[in-house]
């Protein structure tokens, strides 16, 4: 999970630039699923603890859909800002299809 938690900023509970509210409305809009659900809570009630807990405890279709979505969001925030990529080869690292083999261990 090192890998997801230097690509998504999630020092400190956070993930990129998402507030509570706009996180559990992006998980929605792009996954139709319920971040807030307390069954993502069991960790602690951070966006962090909470997307660790969803990506454990899904499918892997489903945390593949849902690491997609959080890139794709993040390269257009970089892109956006003119931001060059700070992690090493972050790209071939996470590419759509691609699971962390501690993600979604259903």
């Amino acid at each position: 999970m090192m890998l997801i938690d230097d690509l998504f900023e999630m020092g400190s509970g956070y993930v990129l630039n998402f507030s509570d509210r706009t996180f559990a409305q992006f998980v929605a809009e792009e996954l139709n699923i319920d971040i807030d659900d307390p069954v993502y809570a069991t960790n602690g009630t951070s966006k962090a603890k909470r997307l660790h807990c969803f990506l454990q405890t899904v499918d892997k279709p489903t945390a593949a859909r849902t690491l997609t979505a959080l890139w794709e969001y993040r390269e257009a925030l970089r892109q956006r800002a003119g931001r060059e990529e700070t992690i090493i080869n972050a790209t071939p690292c996470l590419r759509p299809g691609d699971v962390p083999a501690s993600a979604g261990t259903s």
